[in-house]
């Protein structure tokens, strides 16, 4: 697996590449996973990892691209192939734009298959990074991308109905695979204690809406936050409690800035930077749990983290994969308006069986549809499947 991101780290894709890397080595298989030379202090259980060098001495978990990423990929190239020459692979799994470039050039000299792991789109994230400018450079280099990059793949794998959608709409739908979900640890995200949490942020009696993750732009809090303002009106005493998990002073300013000028300040508490053991006992603490993101071509893992601690999840309808029904498992906001978003937090706060009937439908979903044990044999079930139509059948005797 080519995981061209800090890794571990606790936020989206790098945590759905190691639920699925632990997992299918979980079954028996021999998984090693080349990543940067920095990620996290979470512990990877079973697959064998393999840094690139440290030239930079760069050690800060950043989402999105850096002036120093295209160095970062171009020494995964190299490091990927040291473990091809070592451990004799049968499949390249690349996650995401950056690691099937390096895998596609892995294997012009391999000639390895690649299986590419569709995360997410460019054209919906690389021009609400501010990275390259200006504006309109960074949305063609995003089409061109999305055209050309999940090509390099002997076959896509989406992770979500809408990926799937936009793989065929490539024209890719001969190389596409059945969508696979994400998967998880369902039980590490059910057993949180709400008290420590309620005490410090002086949350007792009060309604908590949370959102965990990313703080980036293309995650829409400004939406949430003008959501908020608008559910004060009716929920005086609702706190909006943000867990951060990748702190980012740039985004925490901006945040604390537009909350003051919808004069919110004082219903939203943004934590301290939380490792991946403190997220239960976030979630146990609130009422309900919500994705801002209109229109999110992949499958959210915060959403799955909210379903497995039984918790009311709230997104938007445009947001929905398969699987996720409208008042059964989740409560969908429509349109892709902070108002609709306020409409739909506050019926959900203000109606218990509501709440706990999406809450209860929603942790049977995860147990049923992404249990990352289930999911393990889906993704290898598509190296199988890639093997064979290479012809390298034969190797699956070994």
């Amino acid at each position: 697996m080519l995981a061209a991101c800090p890794f571990p780290a606790n936020h989206g894709t790098p945590g759905s590449i190691r639920e699925m890397a632990e997992a299918v080595s979980a079954l028996g298989h021999e998984v090693h996973i080349v990543t940067y030379h920095f990620g996290e202090d979470i512990p990877v259980r079973g697959p064998c990892l393999h840094r690139t060098p440290s030239l930079t001495g760069e050690s800060q978990v950043i989402v999105g691209p850096t002036v120093r990423r295209p160095l970062y990929d171009l020494q995964m190239v190299f490091k990927t192939l040291q473990v091809i020459s070592k451990h004799r692979p049968q499949v390249l799994h690349a996650h995401g734009y950056e690691a099937a470039l390096a895998a596609w050039l892995c294997r012009l000299v391999s000639g390895l298959p690649i299986v590419y792991s569709g995360h997410n789109t460019m054209a919906d994230e690389l021009p609400t990074y501010r990275f390259i400018r200006p504006q309109w450079l960074a949305r063609t280099l995003a089409r061109l991308l999305d055209a050309w990059v999940p090509r390099l793949g002997t076959r896509c794998l989406p992770h979500s109905s809408n990926i799937e959608g936009f793989f065929h709409g490539m024209g890719l739908k001969h190389r596409t695979e059945p969508v696979v979900n994400f998967g998880i640890d369902v039980e590490g995200m059910t057993h949180g204690d709400p008290s420590t949490v309620r005490a410090r942020h002086g949350l007792h009696g009060r309604p908590v809406v949370l959102y965990t993750g990313v703080l980036d732009e293309f995650q829409r809090l400004d939406l949430l936050l003008e959501a908020v303002a608008e559910l004060v009106r009716h929920e005086p005493l609702v706190k909006l409690l943000i867990v951060v998990t990748i702190p980012n002073e740039r985004h925490l300013a901006a945040l604390r800035r537009r909350a003051e000028q919808l004069q919110i300040g004082d219903h939203l508490i943004l934590t301290e930077p939380q490792p991946l053991s403190a997220i239960p006992d976030h979630l146990a603490a609130c009422d309900v749990a919500v994705v801002p993101r209109p229109a999110a071509p992949g499958f959210p893992i915060k959403l799955l983290n909210y379903m497995a601690a039984r918790k009311a999840c709230v997104l938007f309808e445009s947001s929905a994969s398969r699987g996720i029904q409208h008042g059964v498992n989740a409560y969908l906001a429509a349109p892709d308006t902070s108002a609709a978003l306020a409409d739909a937090l506050l019926t959900v706060l203000r109606n218990d069986e509501l709440r706990q009937r999406i809450a209860r439908n929603g942790h049977q979903l995860v147990r049923q549809q992404h249990d990352r044990s289930a999911i393990a044999r889906q993704v290898c079930a598509t190296y199988y499947r890639t093997l064979l139509e290479c012809g390298r059948g034969q190797s699956l005797s070994h």
